[in-house]
């Protein structure tokens, strides 16, 4: 006993040192951007829940004595520590997926309500013995609502992941499909390796798969900041060059492959004026509208470089840069007003048809640049 206990102990340790490194290098990161707070979040609650797990092993095997009441404090934290790892990893999934669920404060609040639920029901099994139950001796029994608990712990990971999973074979996340499907893994991984605790109660298999799972995602982030421009997130030149190689050998029957250049105008007047500070959140405006304006669809997004952005996207009807540039102007207006800018963001917008003759992407943009000229001369007179 004493032999499985202290493995017990020691897989649970090197779970936790992997997830208190990871969580480090998170906190150190560049990335400041809010969803990497939902994934310290994570961290930090596997990290307790792993704490957690190895002072319980020492009281259920008598090395170490509490009162019933300590018993159901650790073990209720632990199942606390669950409900709110799975409530952070879905917020921080979704809104990697750009998902409209948690676009907003107050619909964060909303997603929230089973977590809520999972709170009142562990924090009020003290007296009901709804999720869990301390006997007088200290031992832990399982309730009678316990299968809720659960389906809200896993409910969280396994939505998201189906989300992620049907969004990774959408046209349009093409350049972040490996992504997507990374986030699929902290479904799967842990829920495989509660089943194979079934045929190992005496390691921490579960505590490994979440462990597993994490570094797996933290892995792909690291692989994805050499993909995504680090300050508006959309994908950069290199991801645009290959998407449209992909779509130049395998295009759509019936579809007009379309590339939109879009340029912000006088955005120099800006950096001027108000500062670079104040660029960098103007160009993160001009992401958000872009995502806005093409959400739904099958559009590519990639900051070209500078003040530049491209959307390349299949239509059945003809490449409208008008229509594009009127439908962006609109929503930059409503961000700039939501975000109380001294001054008004304006693009202009250029677009080519794909035809025989541009056999690169730099052919393309070449095409789309002459009506931009013409967009920005027009604009200028």
């Amino acid at each position: 006993m004493i032999v499985q206990s202290l493995l017990y102990i020691e897989v649970n340790l090197l779970c936790l040192l992997i997830l208190a490194l990871v969580l480090v290098k998170v906190l150190r990161g560049n990335d400041v951007r809010s969803r990497q707070f939902w994934f310290s979040g994570v961290l930090l609650a596997s990290i307790l829940a792993s704490a957690l797990d190895m002072l319980w092993i020492l009281v259920s095997t008598g090395s170490m004595s509490v009162s019933p009441v300590g018993s159901f404090g650790i073990n209720a934290t632990y199942y606390l520590m669950a409900s709110l790892g799975s409530f952070c990893w879905f917020v921080y999934s979704e809104r990697v997926q750009t998902s409209r669920l948690v676009a907003s404060p107050a619909r964060i609040v909303v997603c929230s309500a089973p977590l809520m639920v999972s709170f009142v029901l562990v924090l009020s099994s003290y007296w009901t013995g709804w999720a869990l139950s301390i006997d007088a001796e200290g031992g832990y029994h399982r309730g009678s609502l316990y299968a809720v608990q659960f389906f809200i712990v896993y409910g969280y990971g396994l939505v998201t992941a189906a989300h992620a999973l049907v969004g990774a074979f959408k046209k349009e996340n093409f350049a972040v499909r490996s992504q997507y499907l990374s986030l699929t893994y902290f479904a799967v991984l842990p829920l495989a390796f509660i089943t194979l605790q079934a045929f190992a109660p005496n390691v921490p298999l579960t505590c490994v798969g979440v462990t597993v799972a994490l570094l797996w995602v933290y892995l792909d982030m690291q692989e994805q900041k050499i993909s995504l421009d680090p300050l508006t997130q959309l994908n950069n030149r290199t991801q645009l060059a290959k998407h449209v190689a992909q779509r130049m050998r395998h295009r759509d029957a019936g579809q007009t492959l379309c590339l939109f250049i879009v340029d912000v105008d006088r955005f120099k007047g800006i950096n001027d004026i108000y500062g670079h500070v104040e660029g960098d959140r103007a160009l993160v405006r001009v992401a958000d509208a872009l995502r806005r304006c093409c959400a739904g669809g099958s559009a590519f997004i990639a900051r070209y470089g500078g003040d530049e952005f491209i959307v390349v996207r299949d239509s059945a009807r003809t490449c409208d840069a008008t229509e594009m540039g009127a439908r962006l102007n609109a929503e930059l207006a409503r961000l700039d007003e939501a975000a109380g800018a001294p001054y008004a963001l304006h693009v202009s917008v250029g677009a080519a048809v794909y035809r025989e003759g541009i056999e690169t992407l730099q052919d393309f943009i070449r095409e789309a640049d002459r009506e931009l000229y013409e967009a920005k001369a027009a604009r200028a007179s």
